[in-house]
């Protein structure tokens, strides 16, 4: 909902105005009223409307004045005059100073809400600009222009407090937080959404978002965070952690920061399922990865324990270490989501596994396969890197043990399989900055990365460079179908 500010030294008007229109069916809301200039100017300040309605025509501060200050207080404001016929000349003036529009007396209600429909359409592209402006700074290094830059959007959102509050929502849908509510959001991605809220506390950011929650989203984390860049990002390090928690939770609407004794007796959980697997135990293996889903220990875990244990059992109990290459081991959340949805799921696979670790070994399975399913492998990656994939649900597609696909790729094509991917997506990224006008968040999502900073990342340890830069440096060489050309010859 957008706020809105009515001017006229007319209280009967202001009545008219406010009374006539279906605000909530436009998206509005009239957030404050004022007979003059003075005071309207403070409303602005204080209040932060999108819109304001003002007469053209006020004693003290006239209509043409305050538009002038309003716009040199915040541009972004949308400003629409209402005026007689008599006035209409000063209106035309009034069209030098960017008001978005103006009406009539006695007033057309179509007209009005046809105006709040372009309204709405400026907002939101103003907002988008916006978003899109803090991910670039938020992605730079820290510099004092940048931190400038950074705290002015803060500003212009009336976030001035110095300790805010960073939620982040993992899965798709958007958050709508009540219109007091002062935040600025950035949408990383389709499936990750950050805001920056001003709330007392921790505990009234939950009441401050609108019910119910978009059922695209699977989890929100919380996180405390301190009114600079570097505190933002922390910030949002941490909520993107907590909001992890739903795979070991299951859907809940917001996580918050474990408390310390839970992170010791998760320790201590791993630490039990360590000497299990050095004992070559299968059977206490499985009675301790029951016990990590009690009601007791549950709540202690979080997803960075989940990927630990992963790791742990399938990597460390494995009857053959030849068969286990450190390559393959999950270091993603978002992978381990994908292969398995919930921690139940994960635990229920890991013991199954162990299942099959403790027969016989000539009676452990076996999927043996030759050179010209990984073939058919390649071709499978070559057509859906952009789709969510792994070894382990290419795998299980093809019905091929995971070590020893990984095996092969490495035999055959001297490469890890990720290091596989990663090159396929790559090398479609150069080829899209270097040949369209896709923004990096688009391209990141075009190509299979759901992070933006973990494409960014990704993209700086293979090139040496940032997307950005690689787009830019290219402005003056060989594009289109030259590159593309480059690019089939390149790819493997």
């Amino acid at each position: 909902m957008h706020k809105v500010l009515l001017v006229d030294d007319e209280n009967l008007v202001i009545k008219s105005l406010e009374a006539g229109i279906d605000w909530k069916k436009s998206g509005f809301y009239v957030i404050g009223k004022a007979n003059n200039g003075v005071k309207a100017l403070q409303m602005v300040k204080d209040l932060k409307p999108q819109v304001v309605f003002t007469d053209i025509r006020m004693p003290g501060i006239s209509g043409l004045e305050l538009i002038k200050k309003i716009k040199e207080l915040d541009s972004t404001v949308q400003i629409i005059v209402i005026s007689g016929y008599a006035e209409f000349a000063y209106v035309q003036k009034s069209l030098n100073y960017g008001v978005l529009g103006y009406c009539l007396k006695p007033f057309d209600d179509y007209e009005i809400e046809t105006l709040l429909q372009t309204a709405a359409k400026a907002i939101e592209e103003i907002k988008h600009k916006r978003e899109g402006h803090l991910l670039e700074l938020i992605e730079e290094i820290p510099t004092e222009e940048t931190q400038s830059a950074f705290k002015k959007i803060l500003s212009e959102e009336g976030i001035t407090a110095e300790n805010l509050h960073v939620v982040v929502t993992l899965g798709k849908g958007r958050l709508i937080f009540n219109e007091n509510t002062r935040f600025v959001a950035i949408h990383i991605g389709s499936a990750k959404s950050s805001y920056i809220v001003q709330c007392l506390n921790r505990d009234a950011v939950p009441s401050s978002v609108v019910l119910p929650i978009p059922e695209g989203i699977l989890g929100i984390g919380i996180a405390q965070a301190e009114r600079s860049m570097s505190g933002i990002v922390k910030g949002m390090e941490k909520a993107t952690l907590k909001a992890w928690d739903f795979f070991i939770h299951g859907r809940k609407d917001f996580f918050v920061d474990l408390e310390q004794s839970n992170e010791i007796r998760a320790s201590q959980m791993l630490k039990q399922l360590e000497k299990a697997i050095a004992k070559k135990d299968p059977q206490l293996m499985r009675t301790t990865l029951d016990e990590m889903l009690t009601a007791a220990n549950r709540p202690c875990l979080s997803v960075l324990h989940a990927l630990k244990i992963y790791n742990l059992v399938y990597f460390h109990a494995s009857t053959d270490p030849s068969n286990t290459p450190e390559e393959d081991y999950i270091f993603s959340r978002e992978q381990l989501y994908h292969l398995f949805h919930s921690f139940e799921s994960m635990i229920e696979n890991l013991k199954e596994f162990l299942v099959d670790c403790d027969k016989p070994e000539e009676e452990q399975t076996e999927n043996k396969t030759n050179n010209a399913s990984l073939r058919e492998v390649l071709k499978f990656i070559n057509e859906n890197y952009k789709s969510d994939i792994s070894i382990q649900s290419i795998s299980k597609s093809f019905y091929l043990n995971p070590n020893y696909l990984s095996q092969l790729f490495k035999r055959e094509l001297e490469v890890t399989f990720t290091e596989y991917v990663t090159k396929v997506r790559l090398q479609e990224a150069k080829s899209l900055l270097q040949t369209t006008g896709l923004s990096i968040g688009e391209i990141a999502e075009n190509i299979g990365f759901r992070d933006y900073f973990y494409f960014i990342r990704t993209f700086k340890r293979h090139t040496q460079q940032t997307p950005k830069q690689y787009r830019n440096k290219d402005k003056n060489g060989v594009g289109g179908k030259a590159h593309l050309k480059q690019r089939l010859e390149e790819r493997p």
